[in-house]
């Protein structure tokens, strides 16, 4: 079925609370450019027509920089992230969320993903076999089948409360930046495959 048009937004609100020292996720850099940017660009495709960050009181740098790079900011609660959807679907039908701490998130796995869209919610997932990194515990599921499966921080939200999954074949999509460690091993990714 795929979606025809739809709101992109980008979510970095999130407290980064396993950093040592207090940062803003989206202005943190990887292969030279901030995971805000890489965000951004991975939602300029076809079908999405606007893109927006979520911030929070936690992410004021991360608002202003939105702003800057022309880019309309959302301001959520910052209780979590669950709340933060809840908030942007009272005032969105649906919307495409892409978690600003994905830093392989790319327009071809955007794109894909809305063209599974069929009406419902929809979660980009990827085998944990596949996975390059070993993912937090919290970022894993385990499938009717017993797989277990990674999500990648790259959604679409309607207010149906069954997700439906979109399984990817991409190994990077389950790298997350949580802590400098996560940090340190995604930029030195990026740099080697130059992307």
């Amino acid at each position: 079925m795929g979606v025809d048009s739809v709101i992109g937004i980008v979510m970095a609100g999130g407290r980064a609370s396993r950093f040592r020292e207090p940062v803003e996720k989206g202005l943190l850099t990887v292969g030279g450019r901030s995971l805000l940017e890489r965000s951004l660009d991975a939602l300029h495709v076809d079908g999405i027509d606007e893109i927006a960050v979520a911030v929070t009181p936690h992410t004021p740098k991360t608002k202003e920089a939105a702003a800057g790079l022309g880019f309309r900011a959302v301001d959520t609660s910052g209780a979590g992230y669950h709340e933060d959807v809840m908030r942007l679907l009272n005032d969105h039908d649906s919307f495409l969320s892409l978690n600003v701490d994905a830093p392989f998130v790319r327009k071809e796995h955007v794109s894909d993903l809305m063209r599974r869209f069929n009406g419902g919610s929809l979660a980009g997932v990827i085998k944990e076999s596949t996975a390059i990194s070993t993912p937090d515990e919290d970022s894993v599921v385990v499938a009717e089948d017993g797989e277990r499966l990674v999500w990648v921080g790259l959604n679409i939200v309607t207010p149906n409360p069954h997700t439906a999954i979109a399984l990817f074949d991409d190994p990077l999509l389950a790298v997350n930046v949580n802590d400098e460690k996560d940090l340190a091993r995604a930029d030195e990714t990026a740099r080697e495959l130059g992307i």
